[in-house]
């Protein structure tokens, strides 16, 4: 789900309703503090902004913040300023976050805590953010995205980094 990014507080709120185990986290993939491949240094600073903003929303309505870091940890300071510390953290070796070498396993967290939706925000777009929300390639085996989960995902194009599918090699499906 995209919308705009007044309408995405609406549907964080629609879909967050712990009483009737209906619970949204809030899932960063991969972010850091610097702008991504073609992406401008206004574009990053506005993207960081409004990732800022939703945070905070989230915080204050209680929602668990996922953070996925790439192959490494790296605090990306404009996230860390306002969560302080994750609810829950992951290091992926894969680009989706549901692949098999991300440790600890992300699915067993989102399981165990009732998560039904997921605000998602990202700078790569084309690679990790997209692998984790429809799937992609490990060890020639594919595997299973958020949506194939069954999972809600919320997003706006301003917690995004840009996307460009011609930088995005498609493997074939089986």
């Amino acid at each position: 789900m995209s919308v705009i990014h007044g309408s995405l507080f609406d549907g964080i709120v629609q879909f967050h309703d712990p009483d009737n185990q209906a619970n949204t986290a809030v899932i960063v993939i991969d972010e850091n503090d610097d702008p991504c491949i073609s992406e401008t240094f206004r574009n990053c600073v506005a993207r960081q902004k409004s990732q800022q903003d939703v945070l905070r929303f989230c915080n204050d309505l209680g929602c668990l913040i996922i953070v996925v870091y790439a192959h490494r940890v790296l605090r990306a300071r404009h996230i860390f300023s306002i969560i302080g510390r994750p609810d829950f953290s992951c290091v992926k070796e894969s680009d989706g976050v549901l692949a098999l070498g991300t440790t600890p396993p992300l699915m067993g967290y989102l399981e165990r805590n009732k998560i039904t939706s997921l605000v998602l925000m990202g700078s790569y777009t084309r690679f990790c953010v997209k692998e984790s929300l429809i799937g992609g390639w490990e060890e020639d085996q594919y595997y299973a995205g958020l949506l194939n989960r069954k999972m809600t995902v919320l997003s706006s194009p301003a917690l995004l980094g840009p996307y460009l599918p011609e930088a995005y090699v498609l493997k074939p499906m089986c």
